[in-house]
């Protein structure tokens, strides 16, 4: 499945830069937000970057799932007899 969706978003190049492009600036943005002097320590870098990542992929979610709400396969997953979270768990659960 997770192969699927990097051969659609490679289809959509264009989506793919705006991600990236949204990442770059939100992570250059940052530091005129909260500052960069000693009240900004080192160790909060990774947690900016987290955010920024987050921020940037909340952008792709729309196109990720458009397709499957286009042709009605959300619908169905929801309407199954089986639950989804059993689904997963017995697909990918490693004692399973």
């Amino acid at each position: 499945m997770i192969l699927r969706d990097l051969r659609l978003a490679a289809r959509r190049s264009s989506d793919v830069l705006t991600v990236v492009l949204f990442f770059v600036i939100v992570v250059s943005l940052f530091p005129l937000g909260i500052g960069t002097g000693a009240e900004a320590p080192a160790d909060r870098r990774p947690r900016r970057l987290w955010v920024a990542a987050l921020l940037a992929s909340m952008l792709a979610l729309g196109a990720v799932f458009a397709a499957d709400h286009a042709d009605g396969t959300l619908e169905q997953m929801m309407l199954g007899a089986t639950p989804l979270g059993w689904w997963w768990r017995q697909k990918y659960s490693r004692t399973g």
